[in-house]
């Protein structure tokens, strides 16, 4: 039975959260950076100050509810997805920080006393998040320890008069009132830009086919069960710490985060960084001397170590955790699942945001040294959000819809698709692509040749003995020659008046970004020309979610007849 499956174009709604959410990434990546990179003192706290200036400027654009908590949500996954990234601290600081300039704008309404009230409670988040991500990483000792420190701290300075509680009020003013001033800046500079009519000449990005988001990996084997497990061992971890010995709890962690930097070792990057164990060894230390009263005898005793030993474990199981955890939610089959649970548009966001981030990250980090001010940076962005809102409307609107013939192995696919070609062809549609073929000189050890619907010549495209060069999945070689030459002939449909598009097959070397992949991505951003996809039944959900495609039709060899589908094709092109 013919399954048609339309996919809805992204709500507007969606779209200017992808535009704001792709820019707010580009700031948190071009700007960040710089400012790590030449050390400056609070360099969360200045970036949360300019990202609020910077949403506040585009809400004054798009004055829609529910585009700031989408936006943040966006930029939140993209930097916590990112392969340099823990999932914890960014999400939680750019999510926090969306929810609270949307909750202030809901409940006061669309003016400045609400957009200062956001922005200061906004910027605040980024202390109230410095502090909780210590709390979670390191637990409640960490708040005896750092009480302990300041007392010594105002002691050595002479300050003793002033107590804790003050000196967390003043901190604390000073963050919701810089973030006010953000605020109401941000909203005068993007009134100054919606009110001026004559604007330049709005920038081009180049995106990416593809982003490489959700990108299968051979060197990466996606596991359900490994998540699970990752999170039962991370509450059972946990628990350990909280209530075993020191030795088991030792045991626990090192076994724990020798698995995870064995498994996601790209990921757990941050455990070979000189300044991750440095805080690790003041923590363990601080310990040690502040965490019963302030002495320099307290290094001397046990329970200040086995405290501090306490809160480092802790602090590695959660980065060891978090770490695999963002590696495995990349899982194609975890993407489908939530993709039919209601999580599309977000899914499609991110991929979009995803495909322009790498042009947009390269044009502003060409220009950031060239910016002398805040308005002249937020007068680029919102000129550049009109920019990339028309091209994210547009590749919606050209997405190139996709037939695909399923059927289990060996149940005559190929067949199936070589009489609906012909079909076609008969009734005058040009028809471009490519045909797989049974290698049967060799019946004990067979392959497929490939073959170019249009001129009828073959090329070899696996086998099952080796060869130099050669690509190995499942039981099969497949050779590179055979590989260029069958792309050759997909993109001979940009060149020539083509109606439909025909491969055959797609499988785990295109979910591996290899085989025909390269070719597809060109194609479905350069022509919008359908597909006809040929697809073993048990990966068709997965393929047909890899790309950012159009409606698709699926068709069953066992239940649909070539006529039916020859007739559902031609009414659909």
């Amino acid at each position: 039975m013919t399954t048609y499956l339309p996919q809805k174009a992204i709500p507007e709604k969606w779209m200017k959260a992808t535009v704001v959410g792709s820019l707010w990434a580009v700031v948190e990546i071009v700007l960040g950076s710089m400012l790590h990179n030449i050390k400056i003192p609070l360099a969360g706290t200045i970036l949360s100050f300019i990202t609020v200036y910077l949403v506040i400027s585009f809400f004054q654009l798009w004055k829609t509810n529910g585009i700031i908590w989408r936006a943040g949500l966006i930029c939140a996954l993209m930097k916590s997805l990112s392969p340099s990234s823990i999932i914890l601290g960014p999400m939680v600081g750019i999510l926090s920080e969306a929810l609270l300039l949307e909750l202030a704008i809901r409940t006061l309404g669309k003016n400045g006393v609400a957009y200062a009230i956001g922005g200061a409670l906004a910027v605040f988040s980024a202390l109230l998040q410095k502090a909780m991500t210590f709390l979670i990483l390191y637990g409640w000792d960490i708040v005896a320890l750092i009480k302990n420190m300041y007392h010594f701290a105002v002691k050595q300075l002479g300050l003793g008069g002033i107590p804790i509680i003050q000196a967390l009020g003043l901190i604390s003013a000073i963050y919701l009132i810089s973030g006010a001033v953000a605020a109401i800046a941000g909203y005068r500079a993007g009134k100054s830009f919606t009110n001026n009519s004559r604007h330049t000449v709005t920038p081009s990005f180049a995106s990416q086919a593809q982003s490489s988001l959700f990108r299968h990996s051979q060197k990466q084997n996606y596991s359900v069960i490994g998540l699970l497990l990752i999170f039962i061992l991370l509450v059972g971890g946990l628990l350990v710490i909280a209530r075993s010995g020191i030795i088991l709890s030792a045991i626990f962690t090192l076994v724990f985060t020798g698995a995870m930097y064995a498994r996601y070792r790209k990921n757990m990057r941050v455990i070979k960084k000189p300044a991750f164990w440095i805080q690790i060894t003041a923590i363990l230390l601080f310990s040690a001397i502040f965490f019963d009263g302030i002495s320099m005898e307290n290094i001397f005793q046990k329970e200040g170590w086995l405290i501090g030993l306490d809160m480092v474990f802790r602090a590695l199981l959660l980065i060891s955790a978090f770490s695999g955890i963002s590696i495995e939610m990349k899982n194609p089959v975890i993407k489908n699942i939530l993709y039919q649970r209601g999580l599309k548009n977000l899914y499609q966001s991110l991929e979009m945001a995803f495909s322009a981030l790498p042009g947009l990250t390269e044009t502003f980090s060409a220009k950031k040294s060239s910016i002398p001010g805040f308005r002249k940076l937020t007068h680029t962005m919102l000129e550049s959000s009109r920019s990339l809102l028309e091209k994210f409307s547009e590749a919606e609107k050209s997405r190139p819809d996709v037939f695909i013939l399923t059927g289990d192995v060996d149940e005559g696919k190929t067949a199936t698709a070589r009489r609906i070609v012909n079909r076609l062809k008969n009734i005058g549609m040009n028809i471009r692509g490519l045909l797989s073929t049974k290698n049967m000189d060799n019946p004990k050890k067979h392959g497929y040749f490939i073959k170019d619907i249009t001129s009828g010549k073959k090329a070899l495209l696996c086998s099952q003995n080796p060869s130099q060069g050669s690509i190995k999945t499942g039981r099969f070689y497949f050779s590179e020659e055979g590989l260029t030459f069958g792309r050759k002939i997909l993109m001979q449909s940009l060149e020539n008046p083509t109606d439909l598009v025909v491969i055959d097959e797609l499988g785990p070397l295109e979910l591996n970004d290899k085989g025909w992949t390269p070719a597809i991505e060109q194609l479905l951003t350069q022509s919008k020309a359908p597909h006809l996809w040929i697809v073993r039944e048990k990966l068709v959900n997965i393929i047909m979610r890899k790309w950012h495609i159009g409606d698709v039709t699926v068709f069953n060899i066992k239940e649909d007849s070539v006529e039916e589908i020859v007739e559902e094709i031609q009414v659909k092109t």
